[in-house]
C-alpha cells in the first residue's frame, strides 16, 4: 500500500483557520491509489501498525486506528478506547471549520494496531480559537446566567 504522512502543523503552507479545508488540501493532491495517513507531533507509529499498513490491500474509503491515549506518559482510562480516522483515500471529504468530519462516514475499515498519543504540556500546533470571547470563563458564565434568565 502507497501512503504518505501528512502532519497537518508542519506540513500544511500557512495559517490553518478552516480544519477541512486544510486537510482537503492533501487529499486533492493524491495520485490514485495513494493514501494519507494523519500524524500529528505528539504521536508515534508502532512498528506492528507499520508492518501491517504495508501489507494492507484497503477496501473502504478510510480507516479508522486505535489511538492510546497517554497524558505525561500515563494511561489515562477516560481517554481510551479511541478510535480516529487517520488513513484516508481521495474517496471521502472533510467538512466543517473547526470539528472537521469525513463524508461519507460509512463504510469505513478498523485498524486494531495502534498510534501512541503522548501529550505533555501544550499541543504542538495553537490556532488561537480558544482565546474568542465565547471561550473566555467570564464570558461563558455572563452567557449562562443570561441563557437561564431567558434572554
Amino acid at each position: 500500500m502507497e501512503y504518505r504522512i501528512v502532519d497537518l502543523a508542519w506540513d500544511y503552507p500557512g495559517r490553518i483557520t478552516d480544519w477541512s479545508k486544510a486537510r482537503n488540501h492533501f487529499l486533492d493532491e493524491l495520485k490514485p491509489g495513494e493514501w494519507i495517513l494523519w500524524k500529528a507531533q505528539d504521536e508515534e507509529l508502532t512498528l506492528g501498525l507499520v508492518k501491517y499498513l504495508a501489507g494492507l490491500n484497503p477496501s473502504y474509503p478510510y480507516y479508522a486506528i486505535r489511538r492510546i491515549n497517554l497524558v505525561h506518559g500515563k494511561y489515562q482510562e477516560w481517554a481510551n478506547p479511541d478510535f480516529q480516522p487517520m488513513l484516508v483515500s481521495n474517496r471521502v471529504r472533510y467538512v466543517g471549520r473547526v470539528h472537521e468530519h469525513l463524508v461519507p462516514r460509512k463504510p469505513y475499515g478498523i485498524i486494531d494496531y495502534p498510534v501512541i498519543h503522548c501529550q505533555n504540556g501544550p499541543r504542538p500546533y495553537y490556532s488561537g480559537w480558544k482565546q474568542t470571547p465565547a471561550y473566555r470563563p467570564v464570558h461563558a458564565v455572563k452567557k449562562m446566567v443570561e441563557v437561564l434568565r431567558g434572554r
